[in-house]
């Protein structure tokens, strides 16, 4: 449905509140920020499977609807960084919890555990 966002989206960068605020002025219809975050998700991965040129990229300026590859590696690098401080939290705040219930981490813990070394190179 991110298609509705074209030309409003297209190469310009826009925040989720005027993105909002524009689809409500234009449909007449309030959209919910999740729905919008899963029509962007869904969008993007269109583009993955080659289905799209184009790509919904994020970063702290709001969203775009570009094909402009730099944008893309910026937005997928981000996209990245985060991911990679999710897993560190959800790694640290697990083991704390195990150690607080005097539990020992279940596998799929330990793997996330090997993962995150590995992506910080320890």
């Amino acid at each position: 449905m991110i298609e509705l966002f074209r030309g409003y989206l297209d190469n310009h960068w826009r925040t989720r509140k005027e993105c909002l605020e524009w689809y409500q002025r234009k449909y007449h219809t309030e959209l919910n920020e999740r729905v919008f975050r899963s029509w962007v998700e869904k969008y993007n991965r269109k583009y993955s499977g080659g289905d799209t040129e184009m790509f919904v990229a994020h970063s702290g300026r709001g969203y775009m609807l570009t094909c402009d590859i730099d944008i893309i590696r910026k937005s997928l690098k981000d996209d990245y960084k985060r991911a990679m401080k999710l897993l560190k939290r959800n790694y640290s705040c697990t083991k704390a919890l195990a150690e607080k219930d005097q539990l020992q981490l279940e596998e799929n813990e330990a793997d996330l555990y090997e993962v995150v070394m590995k992506m910080e190179g320890a």
